[in-house]
């Protein structure tokens, strides 16, 4: 990752007060975007739109590169709305009108194709959840809020796909709808009802982000993000070995077999553990 990744790691938003000026009373407040050096370069904007409207008008799913460029053009223009919105804040014209009218357009386009494409992440996670107590209808409108609001705010330039990033944001939304239906019922007196009183909220919360972090750290595993060295992945692997059936190995077994000591295994075993913390701690899904 580049330096203008690491550095476009926060969400902008428009504080100006919209009746500060009577003209613009009626102006949507702008969505707030990735901040990034990328959006602030000159070429960007051709670039980023040279095939404009593609692939904002397409339909089903997107592949890496699709989404990549539909990202980057989503927080173009909410950038470009927001530099219009406080400019026309100090002086409207009719140039400055249409401008915001034509970026207003292209950000709501390019958010309708993502979230179309990745609505079907709603409807999965929808029947893999374990949350009993919230209907169908209600997961759904809480899933979609959750993915409308994980495209405005997903950065591009992480590296990351957005389906990850927007499954997060989906489970967290159904757990939140879940504890607050299940504070609301406890309010609420009515008939006995078995299937409310054995609720397995917190356990399936528990398990869902048990799933995510064990999901989080193959990956890191996978991309070598940790930087463990050799003998640190050979512990590890003997360790806690990643077939089922595979026996685990004492550290008397593996200080054996690579000729060290005991205490020699720990310490590797140890500092392996400790990288792995520290990669798990960078990590955005997990923040």
């Amino acid at each position: 990752m580049d330096a203008a990744g690491k550095a476009g790691s926060f969400v902008r938003r428009i504080t100006t007060d919209p009746s500060s000026r009577p003209a613009l009373a009626e102006w949507m407040l702008p969505p707030p975007y990735v901040s990034n050096p990328e959006l602030e370069q000159a070429g960007t904007e051709k670039e980023l739109f040279a095939d404009w409207p593609s692939p904002a008008d397409g339909t089903g799913r997107l592949t890496v590169s699709e989404e990549n460029i539909l990202f980057r053009q989503l927080h173009y223009a909410g950038y470009r709305l927001s530099k219009t919105y406080q400019s026309a804040d100090r002086r409207m014209t009719k140039s400055r009108e249409r401008d915001y009218s034509t970026w207003t357009q292209r950000y709501h386009l390019i958010r309708t194709r993502v979230v179309e494409a990745n609505q079907g992440l709603v409807y999965d996670l929808i029947g893999r959840s374990r949350f009993s107590t919230l209907d169908r209808e209600e997961m759904t409108s809480e899933g979609m809020m959750a993915l409308l609001r994980a495209a405005d705010t997903f950065n591009p330039w992480k590296g990351y796909r957005f389906s990850t990033y927007a499954c997060n944001a989906i489970i967290r939304a159904f757990a939140r709808a879940a504890m607050t239906d299940s504070k609301r019922r406890d309010k609420v007196a009515g008939a006995y009802d078995e299937e409310f009183e054995k609720s397995d909220h917190a356990e399936t919360r528990r398990s869902d982000e048990r799933a995510l972090y064990v999901e989080r750290l193959q990956r890191i595993l996978r991309h070598d993000d940790a930087d463990l060295s050799d003998i640190e992945k050979t512990v590890l692997s003997k360790r806690f070995p990643k077939e089922s059936g595979r026996k685990r190995l004492t550290l008397e077994d593996i200080g054996r077999r690579l000729s060290i000591s005991k205490e020699r295994v720990r310490q590797i075993q140890l500092s392996a553990i400790s990288k792995l913390r520290e990669a798990i701690s960078r990590d955005p899904i997990l923040q």
